[in-house]
């Protein structure tokens, strides 16, 4: 059994991504949400990322811009699991998003980070690689 590549770890993150600024995800998250990140852009890169010796540094930042995104969404959430749109203080009221609405707009942003820095490796092509010729 293949194990799943990890796109990027914490210290690509911390030193490569971030040239060392201050992370926006705290120490010992980055792994579990890059793994989370990692199956969103094999999704769709069609497994190509998988095939390859080494995983290239645009993966690699897209991973990491990817598990940022995810680390936001989840850190917006409260214990019930829904995203917090306004709170009035006045009577101690809020209202929340509904998880269509935020599983749709993270879906949407993850495309968006993707396509950003994939668009030019022909690791998006969703047609049959050539064959090898004999």
């Amino acid at each position: 059994m293949q194990v799943m590549k990890l796109y990027a770890d914490e210290q690509y993150y911390r030193e490569e991504y971030l040239c060392d600024s201050q992370a926006k995800i705290p120490g010992g998250e980055f792994n579990r949400l890059a793994r989370l990140a990692s199956a969103e852009i094999r999704l769709r890169t069609y497994g190509r990322v998988e095939e390859m010796a080494e995983v290239p540094d645009e993966v690699k930042m897209c991973c990491c811009e990817v598990t940022e995104k995810l680390y936001s969404r989840e850190s917006a959430r409260d214990e019930n699991g829904l995203v917090l749109q306004s709170y009035n203080t006045d009577g101690d009221s809020g209202s929340y998003k509904t998880d269509d609405v935020s599983d749709e707009s993270i879906q949407r942003s993850v495309d968006r980070i993707v396509q950003k820095w994939l668009i030019n490796t022909g690791l998006l092509y969703c047609g049959v690689d050539d064959e090898p010729e004999l």
